[in-house]
């Protein structure tokens, strides 16, 4: 399982072609992809109509990793630790992205630069298609 990070999907939906999209459909056809709460929360707002109809149906299909209620400590810890070693502060949503990827022990597939950032500090894995 890789969980899929919003910039991915606005890829996939902005730019049905590029590299990430189709990495994303790879993923998707080998039945690899999974969501949180979070991130569909954070998509499905800002999609034209069409696009949402689209996503719902695709992540009805998908996985949904649970975000456990305990998850504010391991965002917390990651903030703190991320501070220490001078990086970041980092958006609470992409640290809720980081601690349930963490938590499920899965890779994050994403197009933001600074998950490289918190990968350093906590051991997040970072999906690359050449990589799996």
């Amino acid at each position: 399982m890789v969980l899929v990070d919003t910039s991915v999907w606005i890829a996939f939906f902005r730019e049905g072609s590029s590299p990430p999209a189709r990495k994303l459909d790879m993923l998707l056809e080998e039945g690899e992809a999974c969501i949180c709460g979070l991130i569909e929360a954070e998509l499905l707002p800002g999609l034209q109509r069409k696009d949402r109809a689209r996503l719902r149906t695709l992540m009805a299909g998908l996985p949904c990793l649970e975000t456990a209620t305990d998850i504010w400590t391991a965002v917390a810890y990651i903030q703190e630790r991320s501070l220490a070693q001078g990086l970041g502060p980092f958006s609470i949503p992409d640290l809720i992205v980081a601690a349930v990827a963490l938590r499920h022990k899965v890779p994050l597939f994403s197009l933001d630069k600074h998950f490289l950032s918190i990968a350093r500090v906590t051991g997040l894995q970072l999906w690359e298609a050449s990589a799996s």
